[in-house]
């Protein structure tokens, strides 16, 4: 009996020691305190040839670069910005190749982008294979597929690629832009340089059919200035900040929506098709571990 009973003990002791390092393995047991060093990339660009003036970029970009800044206490020198006339094909793939270099499995990438965007055919619904991140250039390409295919533009799906080569612990990737929700797949399982293994999030100021809207004011992005906001205010972890950005700019795009739902259908888009609508995917719990100071 007693020889029973001390059997029973150790099975136990074995459990306890050896269940958290099954859980941590896993990714189902993660400290709030995760020893990642935050390391942020903030874009911006508005091309001269878009109605709305480079400014817009710029202020979406450095607003949100402040604010997770202090919030996430990055260190200036883990801090990049590509905005505007620096955001050629040549100068964002000069800034992956260099983040390529530097972080390792213990750092944490972060990019905000706050950019323009669409499909590269726009007679079919953006998607991973037909999405195209537009680019600085001083003059408007004749075609969408021409500026792609002359290194003008990227495709989404190359942006995911010099991403995904980025060796870094963890990723999350937050886009303001139109059509937006069309790279999600491209980080989550649906790239042929993806690692399963390493935890990415994605969030997007819109779903895949629909336009990102600017604030009333026309100052930003209307889901940058709500994150912005939240930012400022919010408490807990950078999910809170996050779903609470979501839930205000619904709100806010449902009265810009009806004042330019005419104008869009004459653009050729439904006239629903601002009533944006973030979307957030974070399977591996992310957000939901980054401590908010």
């Amino acid at each position: 009996m007693i020889c029973g009973i001390f059997k029973w003990r150790m099975k136990l002791l074995f459990i306890c020691l050896t269940l958290p390092a099954i859980l941590f393995v896993h990714g189902v047991a993660r400290a709030d305190s995760a020893p990642f060093t935050n390391h942020l990339l903030t874009i911006g660009i508005c091309p001269p040839w878009k109605p709305q003036p480079a400014s817009v970029c710029r202020n979406g970009a450095e607003a949100i670069a402040t604010a997770l800044g202090k919030r996430l206490a990055i260190a200036p020198e883990n801090h990049l910005q590509i905005i505007n006339e620096d955001g050629t094909t040549a100068g964002l793939k000069s800034e992956m190749a260099a983040l390529a270099a530097q972080l390792g499995p213990t750092d944490r990438l972060i990019i905000y982008a706050n950019v323009h965007s669409g499909a590269i055919d726009p007679s079919k619904p953006a998607g991973p294979g037909n999405d195209a991140i537009i680019l600085w250039s001083e003059k408007k390409p004749e075609v969408r597929a021409f500026a792609v295919a002359g290194g003008v533009w990227i495709t989404a799906a190359e942006f995911a690629g010099m991403v995904h080569k980025v060796p870094a612990g963890e990723v999350v990737v937050m886009f303001d832009a139109c059509e937006s929700g069309a790279i999600t797949p491209l980080f989550l399982r649906n790239h042929p340089d993806d690692d399963p293994s390493r935890p990415e999030a994605v969030v997007t100021s819109a779903k895949f059919d629909q336009v990102a809207n600017f604030a009333a004011d026309g100052s930003m992005g209307l889901f940058t200035e709500q994150f912005g906001l939240s930012l400022q205010s919010t408490e807990g972890h950078l999910e809170d900040a996050v779903m609470r950005a979501v839930a205000a700019t619904e709100k806010a795009a449902i009265p810009i929506c009806r004042k330019k739902a005419l104008e869009l259908e004459k653009l050729g888009f439904r006239a629903n098709s601002c009533d944006q609508q973030p979307t957030v995917h974070d399977p591996d719990g992310i957000l939901a571990h980054m401590n908010l100071e």
